[in-house]
């Protein structure tokens, strides 16, 4: 095992990211992306799974479950739909602490986000 690996029992930088079950794909672990392991995963999940759903997190236990949107059509149908995708709850994998409620930007629905981009 590689005593740099964040998770060593998680991730396995020798295992090849095109033999992992679709089901077993967790792009919430940051070994994935400290291996450089993210792009042959993206490009499978584009290719078959481009919504993708992740039932639970292998790292942390207080994420998920979720979905992992990897086309770009798909991505702006999701940005472009507030109505059904609000960005209002959160945007974050963990839920936010209730101390630690800066308003974002980038997490705020019509009319909040029209009055800030017009600012």
């Amino acid at each position: 095992m590689d005593k740099d690996l964040l998770f060593p029992d998680i991730w396995n930088p020798s295992v090849d990211p095109l033999s992992i079950p679709l089901e077993e794909i967790d792009m919430s672990n940051p070994d994935i992306f400290m291996h450089d392991a993210i792009w042959p995963l993206f490009e499978r999940l584009r290719k078959e799974d481009p919504v993708h759903y992740c039932k639970e997190a292998c790292v942390d236990e207080d994420i998920g479950p979720y979905w992992s949107v990897t086309k770009y059509n798909d991505i702006m149908a999701v940005d472009t739909n507030y109505k059904i995708f609000s960005s209002e709850g959160s945007i974050t994998l963990n839920d936010q602490q209730e101390e630690f409620t800066t308003p974002m930007f980038i997490a705020m629905d019509p009319p909040k986000h029209d009055i800030q981009r017009k600012a």
